[in-house]
């Protein structure tokens, strides 16, 4: 992709990359406004990377790392509060015997990252077991995490697979049980939860936190299945699955048994092929893992990526991603989904355009006693 990519497309690439940040930006920053840096920053959630590369080079424009290092202190700051938060949490799971694993955020932060000055992220994700969900929202609510999430019978008719908490520090927790979060998806491919918290090992991050991860594996692939339902567009998810794929005792081989098991395999090359094009693999994939994103609907992806190139900076067209988060097993099955997902997309906007931003429905105080106990006795049964 680098060959038709603007001076500030490249400046994104090369502050997610390892080894850079000392090296001299030259014709990087070349004709690139600072207004410009600061929103693709934050288009991406790379801002923090950055700040990180202004502060280390030798030739960065006068007056940028000032700005750029709020916004990597902001996040230092939030990294903190999650530490304390998954420290009560930790201990508070462990203690009731709840099998759990954190994942994204602060893991990817201090134990993916080459830095953990380098992620930007707002919430954690917290994963248990089906069965134990009641159990550890109970835990979790005791030990002084609030409901974010309060409209019950609508967590009953959606039946998605999370729960927004606070932690008592502040952080917002989503709590998970299952990483396909809306029915739709948990039909179209078949996560395996279970498995994966069974796999899932002790870290400790940067903070002396201790905390459980999912495996090598199991972290590329709950990486991918995010990016690929989210859009893929945002470059921070790419350096997520660059860095991932570097950690040690990741297989490739492994990687393809659990994607073609969970029925990932055609979103999984897409996002792969991303990344591949945009800052390669330390251990490219093998062929096989890559080959759906040869057939038409990679083809549209780069057919995509050649008229507005990754990453897409504000004002670009076609920064959606819905190629990626309708990528099925078939091209029908997919054209069906992107069409589907097309129409609710244009649905939402006309509403917003009538009546302004929606608030968030779960977010209303719906205190029903029967419909939270059908939710949690649906999800646990």
């Amino acid at each position: 992709m680098s060959a038709g990519l603007r001076p500030l497309q490249r400046l994104l690439i090369d502050s997610v990359r390892p080894g850079r940040a000392d090296r001299p930006l030259g014709e990087l920053v070349g004709g690139v406004h600072l207004g410009a840096v600061v929103s693709a920053g934050a288009e991406h959630r790379v801002t923090p990377a950055l700040a990180r590369r202004m502060r280390h080079a030798p030739d960065a424009p006068e007056g940028w790392s000032a700005l750029l290092e709020r916004v990597r202190t902001a996040q230092l700051v939030r990294h903190m509060r999650a530490s304390e938060d998954l420290r009560i949490l930790s201990q508070t799971l462990a203690d009731g015997g709840v099998p759990w694993a954190v994942a994204k955020g602060p893991v990817a932060a201090d134990l993916i990252w080459p830095s953990p000055d380098m992620r930007e992220y707002y919430d954690v994700d917290v994963f248990v077991d089906r069965h134990e969900f009641p159990r550890a929202l109970e835990l979790l609510l005791a030990a002084g995490c609030s409901l974010v999430d309060r409209n019950w019978p609508e967590l009953r008719r959606t039946m998605r697979a999370e729960l927004a908490l606070k932690g008592p520090a502040g952080t917002h927790i989503d709590l998970h049980w299952d990483m396909a979060v809306p029915p739709k998806l948990r039909s179209a491919f078949r996560t395996d939860m279970r498995g994966m918290l069974a796999r899932s090992r002790p870290a400790t991050l940067g903070s002396g936190v201790g905390v459980r991860v999912f495996d090598p594996v199991d972290t590329v692939l709950h990486l991918v299945f995010h990016a690929a339902q989210a859009g893929a567009n945002r470059l921070m998810w790419i350096a997520d699955i660059h860095h991932a794929t570097a950690l040690p005792d990741f297989d490739w081989g492994e990687f393809a048994e659990r994607s073609a098991a969970a029925r990932t395999r055609v979103p999984a090359a897409l996002v792969l092929d991303r990344v591949s094009r945009c800052l390669g693999f330390r251990t490219p994939p093998p062929e096989a893992v890559l080959a759906p994103a040869a057939r038409f609907w990679g083809a549209l992806v780069r057919r995509k990526d050649d008229s507005v190139p990754f990453p897409g900076l504000p004002g670009d067209r076609h920064l959606g991603g819905v190629l990626f988060s309708s990528a099925r097993d078939t091209v029908t099955a997919s054209a069906v989904e992107a069409a589907i997902s097309g129409w609710r997309t244009r649905r939402t906007e006309r509403r917003v355009d009538r009546h302004g931003p929606e608030e968030r429905v779960l977010y209303q105080d719906v205190p029903d006693v029967r419909a939270r106990r059908a939710y949690l006795a649906a999800v646990s049964g």
